[in-house]
């Protein structure tokens, strides 16, 4: 049986709008029945795509479908799991309970001081796992936070797992791959190129997988907030950082109103404020200027306590 199949964008396609594999307990009966839903030329072809792509395919990806044991249960529940995943790295990740920690690629420093304190407190759990979506800025910092304390990261990608997308974070992939305990997976095994509509389809995965969601910064137009409306319809719990010196937390304001509950509840500046200035990321970035509240060594003197 060719497990890809599920994975070919228009037979993938035509499983979300139909849900037939609703229908089905194994893969055998799913894949028995498939060919008779299409003509059979153009099922042919698909297969024919399918067999090549797992001959040329890493051998070091496995792949696990919907209806494998392996499957992560939470994923499982969300009413428009992806049908098979490919995985690189350690798999059995996956039966262990995560949380998520997203936000903005343009992260405030508070936001990235945050997201290092919230991976802290998880390190604190040893059974805990975190996920992200491998972008620049929160999702990075969590990361990296994570790798350096020991708690096991899984990377869901909004491409193939060939393709190692945004180029600037070519050195996180390389920590990640060489280290046998992590994880990268992505729904995506055709070539697939970065696209608007890849990365909402990868945020439905982040939330699905996680217990809980947290949002470090997000605009009100950021990719983030598609994480938290997932998390939202597949009952998550949802828990926002906001605070007076981030570049854009719209998004995060709104969802707090919305009843998300909020992450450190109390973030008190020690030292006194010299200059309260707000500017925005484009700014920060340009003039890359030690903002009020921050540290000559690049760290906010700020407490955190949930």
């Amino acid at each position: 049986m060719v497990v890809s199949i599920l994975g070919h964008p228009r037979i993938s396609s035509f499983l979300r709008k139909t849900r037939v594999w609703c229908k089905y307990s194994h893969f055998s009966e799913l894949y028995q029945v498939l060919p008779s839903y299409f003509e059979e030329e153009f099922w042919n072809q698909c297969l024919d795509e399918c067999k090549q792509w797992e001959k040329k395919r890493n051998p070091l990806w496995r792949l696990l479908h919907f209806y494998d044991q392996n499957y992560p249960k939470n994923l499982k529940e969300i009413y428009d799991p992806p049908l098979v995943i490919a995985c690189l790295g350690n798999f059995q990740l996956l039966q262990s309970p995560m949380v998520a920690i997203v936000g903005t690629r343009k992260s405030s420093p508070v936001s990235l001081l945050a997201t290092k304190e919230l991976v802290r407190f998880v390190s604190l759990n040893k059974g805990l796992a975190v996920v992200s979506g491998m972008a620049l800025g929160v999702d990075r910092q969590a990361f990296l936070s994570a790798l350096d304390l020991g708690v096991p990261v899984v990377g869901v990608l909004g491409t193939t797992l060939g393709m190692e997308y945004p180029p600037g974070n070519r050195d996180l992939y390389k920590r990640i791959k060489e280290d046998s305990k992590q994880l990268l997976l992505t729904e995506f095994l055709l070539k697939t190129e970065p696209a608007k509509w890849t990365f909402p389809k990868r945020n439905r995965v982040i939330s699905g997988l996680s217990e809980r969601v947290y949002i470090m910064e997000s605009g009100r137009k950021s990719g983030t907030i598609s994480t938290a409306y997932s998390a939202m319809e597949q009952n998550r719990e949802i828990y926002v950082f906001d605070h007076p010196k981030q570049f854009d937390n719209e998004g995060g304001k709104l969802l707090l109103r919305q009843g998300a509950q909020r992450i450190f509840g109390e973030t008190r500046i020690v030292k006194e404020e010299v200059n309260s200035n707000e500017m925005s990321y484009e700014e920060w970035k340009t003039k890359q200027t030690i903002s009020s509240g921050i540290e000559r060594d690049g760290e906010w003197d700020i407490n955190f306590t949930l």
